[in-house]
Order: C-alpha cells, then sequence, then structure tokens
C-alpha cells in the first residue's frame, strides 16, 4: 500500500512525509532526490576546473541516484562496463554493440521488475534510470563509431556530435550520472556535455555564457514542476487510472467516457510534468541549459535541455507536432538514432520507418502490451496528420487558419490522443482493448478513415520551402513532414 512500512533503513521523517503525501516510500524518497538534484545544479556553477566538475558529477549523481533505489544502482554498471569496453576493443561496431548490450539489458530489467506495473502501483525501482542511461550509452557508443567515418556519410547533426576519441572512464561515468541526471533525464548528448564541463562552446568566456544569470529561469521552472505535483497529488483522488478499469465505466454514456479519459490522462501526466520540470530546473542552475542568447532581444535562452512545452501538448491542432513539444529529449534521441538512420541516404522516410521507431520507443519504455498498442497506434495517428496537412498546403492561410477548421483539428488531435494513451495507462492487453471498444474505437476509426482517403484520394504533392516542409518548427524531437 502507499503508506507500507519502509525498508529498515528508513528514517521516521520519510515515514511520515510518504504518508502525509499519500505516495509510497520509494516515490517520496524519488521526489526528494529530484529537489536536492536542482541544489546539485547550483553548486556546478562554484566548481571551476574540468576535472573537479567530472568528480562532482560522478559523486554527486551517484549519490542522489542510490539513495531512492540502494542497490538498484548497480545495473548502471553492467551495461556500461560492457559498453565502454566495445568502444575501447572494437571500435567500428561499439554503436551496434551497444545497441544490443545496453536495451538488451534494459529489456531484462524491465521483465524482472515488472517495471509497468510497479509504477502504476506507485512503486519505484532503479528501471526508469536505466532508461535514461540506455539512451546516453547508446548515443555515446554510435557518435564515438561516427568518428570514424567520412565526413560526406554523415549528416550535418552527426558531423556536429561525433566524437574522435575514446572517453576516459572519469568522463564516461561523469556524462551517465551528471548530478543526477539519470533521475528522469533529460537525455543530452556527450559533446555537448563535454563543452559545458569545459567551458567551451556557448559556455566559453569569451561567448559570455557564465555570465548569463539562471536563478529566475531556474526557480520558474521549479515552481512549475512543484505546482503541477500538487495538481496531481488532488486531482489523483479524483480521476485514477483505476477508474478506467472499473466494472462501472462501460455503463457511463458517451460523453462522460470521454470526460474521464480525457481527466484521467491529464492527471497522468501532470507527474511527469514535474519530474521534467524539476530536472530541467537543476540543468539550468547548473549552467548545461543555457543556450545562447536571443538575437533579437539579447536575453538569455534556457532552452537547450527543455523535455516539454505544456501549453503545447494540451492544446495542439498536429499529432505531428507532438513528439517535438513531448519528452521531447527522448524524442530527439529517436530521431537521430533511430528515425533518421533506418532512412536511406537520399531516401525520405516512410510509414514503415516511423512504425519501427515508435516500436523502439514502446519497448523502450517497457514490455507490456499497452506500450505497444500505444505507440504503434501513434506511428498511424501522426501519419494521418501528415496527410492532412498535405491537404492543407493547397489551402490558402486563410483557410488553413479558419477558427472552425482548427478547432476540428484541435478535437481530433487531443481526443485521439487521450483514447491512444488509454492503452499506455492500463498496461495490459484486455483492458486497453476494453476502455477502446467502450467508446466504439473512435479514435482508430477516425485515423483509418484520414489514412484511407488519403491513400484513395492523395493530396498533389508540391515543393515547399525547407522551413515549411517540416512539421516541426521548434525542438528537435519531431518527426519530419515530407
Amino acid at each position: 500500500s502507499p503508506t507500507a512500512a519502509p525498508p529498515p533503513l528508513g528514517m521516521q521523517w520519510e515515514v511520515n512525509g510518504a504518508e502525509a503525501l499519500g505516495v509510497s516510500f520509494s516515490t517520496f524518497r524519488f521526489t526528494l532526490a529530484f529537489l536536492l538534484s536542482v541544489v546539485a545544479g547550483m553548486i556546478f556553477r562554484l566548481i571551476k576546473t574540468p576535472r573537479a566538475r567530472h568528480i562532482y558529477a560522478a559523486v554527486s549523481g551517484f549519490a542522489l541516484i542510490y539513495y531512492p533505489f540502494g542497490a538498484g544502482v548497480l545495473n548502471a554498471f553492467v551495461p556500461t562496463a560492457l559498453a565502454y569496453l566495445t568502444m575501447w576493443r572494437v571500435r567500428q561496431h561499439c554503436g551496434t554493440l551497444t545497441w544490443i548490450i545496453a536495451f538488451g539489458y534494459l529489456l531484462w530489467c524491465h521483465i524482472a521488475s515488472a517495471s509497468g506495473q510497479a509504477w502504476k502501483e506507485g512503486k519505484m525501482d532503479f528501471t526508469g534510470a536505466q532508461m535514461v542511461l540506455t539512451l546516453k550509452l547508446i548515443s555515446l557508443a554510435v557518435c564515438y563509431q561516427d568518428g570514424l567515418k567520412p565526413e560526406q556519410e554523415l549528416s550535418p547533426y552527426q558531423q556536429t556530435h561525433k566524437l574522435t576519441k575514446l572517453p576516459t572512464p572519469l568522463e564516461t561515468v561523469s556524462y551517465l550520472f551528471s548530478a543526477g541526471n539519470l533521475l528522469a533525464g533529460p537525455f543530452f548528448e556527450v559533446s555537448d556535455y563535454m563543452q559545458w564541463i569545459s567551458h567551451e562552446g556557448v559556455w566559453a568566456p569569451e561567448a559570455k555564457g557564465g555570465g548569463a544569470s539562471p536563478v529566475l529561469p531556474g526557480l520558474l521552472r521549479l515552481a512549475k514542476g512543484i505546482l503541477c505535483a500538487a495538481l496531481h497529488l488532488w486531482a489523483n483522488g479524483y480521476f485514477p487510472v483505476s477508474y478506467l478499469e472499473s466494472a462501472w465505466f462501460p455503463d457511463l454514456n458517451m460523453f462522460q467516457k470521454l470526460w474521464y479519459i480525457y481527466a484521467v490522462a491529464l492527471t497522468y501526466r501532470l507527474r511527469y510534468y514535474f519530474a521534467w520540470a524539476v530536472s530541467e530546473s537543476a540543468l539550468i542552475f547548473s549552467g548545461l541549459c543555457f543556450n545562447g542568447y536571443n538575437e533579437e532581444t539579447g536575453k538569455a535562452k534556457w532552452d537547450r535541455c527543455v523535455n516539454t512545452r505544456i501549453r503545447k501538448v494540451e492544446v495542439q491542432t498536429s499529432a505531428a507536432r507532438l513528439p517535438a513539444d513531448w519528452n521531447i529529449a527522448t524524442g530527439n534521441f529517436l530521431r537521430r538514432y533511430v528515425y533518421e538512420r533506418l532512412t536511406p541516404k537520399g531516401r525520405k522516410p516512410t510509414l514503415y520507418t516511423m512504425v519501427i521507431t515508435q516500436l523502439v520507443s514502446g519497448f523502450w519504455h517497457g514490455i507490456f502490451p499497452g506500450y505497444a498498442l500505444f505507440f504503434v497506434s501513434s506511428a498511424f495517428f501522426f501519419n494521418s496528420a501528415k496527410v492532412l496537412y498535405r491537404y492543407e498546403r493547397h489551402w490558402s492561410k486563410a483557410a488553413q487558419n479558419n477558427p472552425f477548421w482548427l478547432l476540428i483539428k484541435l478535437l481530433y488531435t487531443e481526443l485521439t490522443l487521450q483514447y491512444l494513451g488509454c492503452a499506455f495507462m492500463v498496461l495490459y492487453f484486455r483492458p486497453a482493448i476494453g476502455v477502446w471498444r467502450s467508446v466504439h474505437f473512435f479514435g482508430h476509426l477516425l485515423i483509418a478513415a484520414i489514412t484511407i482517403v488519403g491513400m484513395v484520394f492523395p493530396a498533389k504533392r508540391v515543393k515547399a520551402p525547407k522551413a515549411d516542409a517540416d512539421q516541426v518548427v521548434e525542438g528537435d524531437g519531431g518527426l519530419k513532414e515530407e
């Protein structure tokens, strides 16, 4: 139960705190570690030399992960040691081997801990941190393997982030643990991390990156996270996921079902908004989130490691833009290390590419059928938005921005998103299908209808300017519109 007795080492104040919040002991420690990561980020700015910063990142990161997860943190060192060995001994294949090692070990952790069910019950274990570690290990090894390739074989992004020399063990552990970043991410590239540690690039003294104050943006992001946590704790008492699996839910009318689905999904997302906002706050205070200055206003930008844009998720008119605003850093990883690398050079990505990318995302989250149902369905959902976009490109700007049309797209995007998300939340095949059946599979029917219309009456393709050809205009996590 949420107030079950803690392990023997638990202190009474931790037990009291968990009971007061109505959360499990492990969740209480996890939340406290999150808040402590903000303090750890602040201390980073006081440490100047690269070696000292690496040591501090590794030690503080290990402590922040050990506090909530205990011996579970040892799981991090198995794939890390094996991945580093492949980079040291077989560089030409280290990226491929690390995909197999790190992702395979993550799947084993998901199976061994039944992670999805544990999270559903409010328990926390190291598997979530292992997910972030997996992204970092794979990107590290792939970028090191890219360092062997001729530049003409690499995309501009790959050229920017390739590694030409093997990081030391200290640099590797520093990047992987980096002051609590494993708690919930967000993922960031090792090349950016090394520049930040060494005060290079936008963080160089001559670039004035170290002079921008992180206090106000860091506090605002922290306040946003705490507000989302408070809203989640309040709303979860009224709209728990269990409502979707209750005996009375199928007896509601259609409008009531849609309302409950929306309210439960929003309540569920609030906990992610909390975790990501607090982790972003820690990175802002550390300085890693600094992203140069706005050319027009001259103000510092603190959006390098942003993981979500709440307003654009909650009020979105195009499903194709959702990966650029939700779990942005993971979306960026999937785009750069799966989606683009599955697309042959000189060719356009296909629906098949998107389905495979979403399947990778599904298995990264866990081995429950609900994840696969959600992510495979979302691939077709994103594709349906592209079908609409291809038609819209033949319309006038006035027609594209017609309030009635925007409202239709908003309702389609948001209602279908909440509908598909039911599978993610309930985890199991039968309950997920049960919820979808209770609302007559309306989301899948709409997706299928749009897709079929697009196949039978395809929109005439037009060559659009590069800036317009990409549905995603902000962030790196989105999928290109072709």
